[in-house]
């Protein structure tokens, strides 16, 4: 009797995606010499970045979901696989900065979640296009030489490997822009995550999708408040005249 086990590439690159990039986050924090966070603190650091992108991540989905009439399992299946990377991006980040404000921690750790978060990102998008017409991340029907048939005899836009591509880029191009134009810690994250998030509204065009309001679904929504919000942010307040 044999025993075949089938191993979904999805779950395979997404633990090691994780696992990537929480030790390229470590990595990059010692390469700059920034002294370690006491034990306690990194626990509560960490467990509030978790935290954070879990409830996160389950919100938008829950929010993508209210367009359609819900199924019996929806809850369990809600929790037990439900996944959004804007909700982990933005849940977790807002997560990471409760936990520093009830801790009074004033030091900036966001420069160094940006290759993390892009390399994590890239090798999920790779275990999503794997996957292929099952994990529902793929593209419309497309007639361009590069279209992907992922089984169904459809060549359709590969836009998991359209991200993969700009998060990368991304994140080398934002940290040259600022080295050369020597950013506080903390703005090339917020840069990183608005080019995102005005990715994810673009691309979404090409993916099927539930229009919610006029054009747009829930998650282009989602992103189109974001990047508005951390635009407002991003910009330089403006001088006083003596």
């Amino acid at each position: 009797m044999s025993l075949h086990l089938a191993l979904n590439p999805h779950f395979l690159l997404e633990a090691l995606a994780s696992i990537v990039a929480t030790g390229l986050y470590f990595h990059l924090r010692r390469r700059a010499g920034r002294t370690p966070f006491p034990l306690e603190t990194t626990f509560w650091l960490i467990c509030g970045t978790l935290f954070g992108a879990w409830l996160g991540s389950k919100l938008v989905v829950l929010l993508e979901s209210l367009t359609r009439p819900l199924s019996d399992d929806f809850w369990l299946r809600l929790i037990a696989g439900g996944k959004s990377t804007i909700g982990a991006i933005l849940g977790g980040w807002a997560g990471i900065e409760l936990v520093k404000r009830r801790l009074q921690l004033g030091t900036q750790t966001g420069e160094f979640f940006v290759y993390p978060l892009a390399v994590g990102t890239a090798i999920a998008r790779l275990g999503c296009f794997a996957t292929g017409l099952e994990d529902q991340t793929h593209g419309l029907a497309t007639g361009r030489p590069w279209g992907v048939d992922f089984g169904d005899g459809v060549a359709r836009h590969p836009t998991q490997l359209y991200e993969v591509a700009f998060v990368l880029l991304l994140a080398v191009g934002l940290h040259r822009c600022a080295q050369r134009r020597g950013w506080e810690h903390g703005l090339l994250f917020r840069h990183y995550v608005t080019g995102y998030l005005t990715f994810r509204l673009a691309v979404e065009f090409l993916k099927p999708r539930e229009v919610w309001l006029p054009g747009l679904s829930v998650t282009q929504v989602i992103c189109a408040v974001a990047v508005a919000w951390l635009w407002w942010r991003c910009s330089p307040e403006p001088q006083r005249a003596d």
